[in-house]
């Protein structure tokens, strides 16, 4: 028996791969599982290829095609758009007609806009610990974390310098810069050049601060203990926030009002108009919500809601279930949205559009997942489900190397495998091809008049393939050589008369 494993196996890796085992007018066919698999349906155009089970794909379907060599690479085409996922979910390349992104957390993060832009945009380029980048105006920066750097237009400041971070580090904002010493310690500012005296300050963490930033002035003594913060402009804008933590807080703004006592555990919010009001007796065990279209009620760990006007959320013994429903509408349409949840991971989601069943989506991690589109007439089930979360670079890479049944349906399309392809089974409309490795194949199709089967890849065939009778031996079609005979007579029968 090993004997004969070793013949079988020496056979296929030297039997051509251009010599397809099975061929029609339809498709072409190749399976020597779990070494190479191929097949190209003519008439659609769908192509895949696959070598050493799942970890190297490579497929071609209607405006889509990629190549994964799991669990390092995956690469997909689809429209416009140009994807690549690599150490995922670290790694990452997108490109459109737009912009094209490199990312390589934490090492690589650049951007790069293709079409002029109608405002000037900024370029930059990072590969830690280097970086470098333009701004809109042309002006360049860059340097080494956390040796020496300069950025200019980042972040939300107008530059940054720093040597030897966090020993030294310079902020500048539009109405005054911050020198910070042993960030995040030492901090004072001053207010630029042409800038009223409203901006500036001084900290020296944890023990005393005080800063002014126009209209806003903070305030603290042995952070956290003691925080104050101010803030009114013209328009009647307003925020008065005094810290004693965590024993007393309170917050006044122009729209609601704030107390906490031994925060987090018990406060009150209510709105100067009662359109809101929340009461945590303690925090997180019982909440309390009331006001213009809202209402909630929370008995942790046992049972609580939160009723809004076009959303109500629930859970019951918290973690093990939670129910969300979301409803939109509109002049001409309404959307609903239903999801339940049970231990966080596992989920069944449906989505209603007009009152009809659109979208149904559920998975029971770690076990089963499946995915329904009614609208677009798809199906997707696979087993088990151990991915928590879904990542399309996660997908790619990993997915397939963690599933033992997978199915596909779109529209008169099927793709089922079992065991990473050991078995598999594919239907496009009329015609259904089921193969076993390289030990069997059935293919079936009404319209095309085929039935045939064969092992070992055409070693024994039998059958009728588009109308023609096929008995196969030693990968030979024994009456092949017949018909021929026979054409050659009837040939030579007709040219004497």
């Amino acid at each position: 028996m090993k004997r004969l494993t070793i013949i079988l196996l020496i056979t296929f890796l030297l039997f051509p791969v251009f010599l397809y085992a099975y061929e029609d007018s339809v498709e072409k066919r190749l399976n020597l599982w779990p070494f190479a698999v191929f097949s190209q349906n003519k008439i659609k155009g769908y192509e895949r290829k696959e070598f050493l089970g799942p970890f190297i794909y490579q497929y071609k379907f209607e405006n889509e095609n990629g190549t994964s060599l799991r669990p390092v690479f995956s690469y997909v085409k689809k429209d416009q758009q140009k994807k690549a996922f690599f150490l995922s979910p670290l790694g990452l390349y997108h490109s459109d007609n737009e912009t094209s992104t490199y990312k390589l957390v934490p090492l690589i993060n650049r951007r790069i806009d293709k079409q002029p832009q109608a405002e000037k945009v900024g370029s930059k380029w990072e590969y830690f610990p280097f970086f470098v980048g333009k701004t809109a105006d042309n002006e360049t920066y860059g340097g080494v974390f956390p040796i020496y750097g300069n950025f200019k237009k980042r972040f939300g400041r107008e530059e940054i310098t720093f040597v030897l971070w966090p020993i030294y580090s310079k902020v500048k904002y539009e109405e005054y810069t911050a020198y910070n010493v042993l960030w995040p310690f030492i901090r004072f500012a001053k207010p630029n050049e042409g800038m009223e005296s409203l901006y500036g300050g001084f900290k020296f963490w944890p023990f005393y601060g005080h800063f002014k930033e126009g209209e806003e002035e903070r305030k603290f003594i042995l952070w956290p203990f003691y925080i104050k913060t101010t803030y009114k402009d013209d328009t009647g804008n307003f925020e008065e926030k005094i810290w004693y933590f965590p024993f007393y807080g309170k917050e006044k703004t122009d729209i609601y009002e704030k107390t906490s006592y031994l925060w987090p555990f018990f406060q009150k919010i209510c709105s100067h108009d009662f359109s809101y009001c929340q009461i945590d007796a303690p925090w997180p065990f019982y909440r309390c919500i009331s006001g213009k279209n809202i209402h909630g009620k929370r008995f942790w760990p046992l049972y609580g809601f939160l009723k809004r006007e076009d959303s109500y959320d629930s859970f019951v013994l918290w973690p093990l279930y939670f129910y969300k429903e979301d409803n939109i509408k509109d002049k001409n349409s309404t959307y609903l949205e239903k999801q339940h949840r049970i231990l966080l991971l596992s989920k069944e989601n449906e989505i209603y559009h007009n009152g009809t069943l659109s979208e149904r989506t559920l998975k029971i991690w770690p076990f089963y997942y499946s995915y329904e589109n009614y609208r677009k007439n798809l199906k997707i089930h696979y087993f088990p489900a151990i991915l928590p979360i879904y990542d399309e670079g996660l997908e790619r890479n990993y997915g397939a190397l963690l599933k033992i049944f997978e199915n596909f349906e779109k529209a008169d399309y099927q793709f089922v495998k079992i065991l990473w392809g050991l078995y598999r089974y594919e239907r496009i409309g009329s015609r259904e091809v089921q193969e076993l490795a390289f030990l069997f194949r059935s293919v079936r199709d009404s319209q095309k008049n085929t039935n045939y089967i064969e092992f070992i890849e055409g070693l024994f065939g039998i059958g009728k393939i588009e109308k023609r009778p096929v008995l196969k031996l030693f990968f030979i079609n024994l009456l092949k050589s017949s018909e021929e005979a026979n054409v050659k007579k009837n040939s030579h029968l007709s040219g004497n008369l």
